[in-house]
């Protein structure tokens, strides 16, 4: 693939994102529609509302895709366009995990669980600072425990395990080319700077010998992988943007999920169904 072709294919997909991000970001704390799934989440939890943390995700995610794509399209940077698209790949990833639930309870529990863990980490980034939080974060988690006995949600439920185990639980192509869990798990290594994934990322342009058992080797991105890890990213929002849509528009209607493959993709999450919140379109990219 040459750098042309290249853009262009990058281009594409961030064309193909440019509805999600519009209506998120001309829609800002937007409440879920009456009759709608999270808004009987919202009415059972009126203090945190489902629908902003997950329009706050898709968007962060979005940004990191376009940031991403910046870092390759200028190529400048070898490394950091995969760290964050593993964020992206974990802002959309939770959301998908926050909405995938049929049951108001256990998307409630996971609401809960999500914010009592984020009390957690930052209660772990004060400790080390001579801030004083006032007893903000010991209160905080102990609310969390509070409103769920007094809606009757069990926090063991909504505990993810972490994002490995996250990620693991919403992959829709396990095992395939295109697993989302897969690109988690390279792009992860990158952020890391472990060699093996700085190695896989990247393709080998020239290299020599140094002394027995050394070798020095220079080594540019790889344009393919990279432009497949963007596709799982654009798709892993595409997935998050379909469960906004099905869980925040009023009942009764027939919005489902469908993955569409493409002749050069790896898989593209579409609406069906009488939904006015902006479907999701396909991209056709070339190879």
């Amino acid at each position: 693939m040459d750098d042309a072709d290249f853009d262009v294919a990058v281009r594409a997909e961030l064309t193909s994102l440019d509805g999600i991000r519009t209506y998120l970001a001309d829609n800002p704390g937007r409440r879920a529609a009456p009759e709608s799934d999270l808004a009987e989440d919202e009415d059972r939890l009126p203090h945190i509302w489902a629908t902003t943390i997950a329009q706050r995700a898709l968007l962060h995610a979005c940004e990191c895709i376009e940031a991403a794509s910046a870092l390759m399209v200028n190529w400048s940077w070898s490394f950091a366009q995969f760290a964050l698209l593993r964020a992206a790949y974990e802002s959309a990833g939770s959301t998908v995990w926050l909405l995938i639930p049929e049951e108001s309870d256990l998307r409630l529990a996971r609401l809960l669980a999500q914010h009592n863990d984020s009390w957690k980490y930052s209660a772990k980034a004060y400790t080390g600072t001579p801030l004083d939080d006032s007893g903000e974060h010991r209160e905080r988690q102990q609310w969390t425990t509070d409103i769920a006995a007094e809606i009757n949600i069990d926090l063991a439920n909504g505990r993810s395990g972490g994002y490995e185990n996250l990620i693991a639980s919403i992959d829709d192509l396990p095992n395939e080319p295109g697993s989302l869990l897969t690109a988690w798990r390279v792009c992860s290594g990158v952020s890391h700077a472990k060699t093996w994934a700085m190695l896989t990322v990247t393709s080998e342009i020239e290299s020599g010998d140094l002394y027995e058992h050394g070798r020095v080797s220079g080594r540019v991105p790889n344009l393919e992988l990279f432009l497949a890890h963007l596709r799982v990213a654009r798709r892993t929002v595409q997935h998050a943007w379909v469960y906004y849509q099905i869980r925040t528009t009023p009942r009764p209607h027939s919005i489902t999920l469908k993955l569409e493959f493409g002749p050069a993709d790896n898989g593209d999450h579409i609406c069906n169904g009488d939904n006015d919140a902006g479907q999701v379109k396909r991209a056709e990219t070339s190879a």
